[in-house]
């Protein structure tokens, strides 16, 4: 579309092909239409996030039975040490100082 000025419009323009013209099949030829975008297909594995929900299984699991452990610790008085203290705060100043 051509835009001339602010005016009111002023009558209306020839349409036109804006794209080239489709070339011409043979005779006998089955008829082919323009191209069209092709659409982006889904593609899934199963095996492999088969073998990564196996291991999400065994983390898990692993993680259960450390929170058991942990808290277990705290239950006796065991859990907190010095050691582990200072590490906590050591670890909270660095993060607070931006180191």
């Amino acid at each position: 579309m051509e835009v001339n000025s602010l005016g009111p419009v002023s009558g209306g323009s020839p349409i036109r092909r804006t794209t080239p013209p489709i070339a011409a099949s043979p005779p006998g030829a089955p008829a082919v239409s323009a191209a069209r975008p092709v659409s982006p297909t889904d593609e899934l594995e199963l095996s492999s996030v088969n073998s990564t929900s196996n291991s999400v299984d065994l983390n898990s699991e692993f993680r259960s039975q450390r929170l058991a452990r942990i808290q277990q610790q705290i239950a006796d008085g065991t859990y907190e040490t010095a050691q582990k203290l200072d590490v906590a705060v050591d670890r909270m100043l660095d993060r607070l100082l931006g180191e």
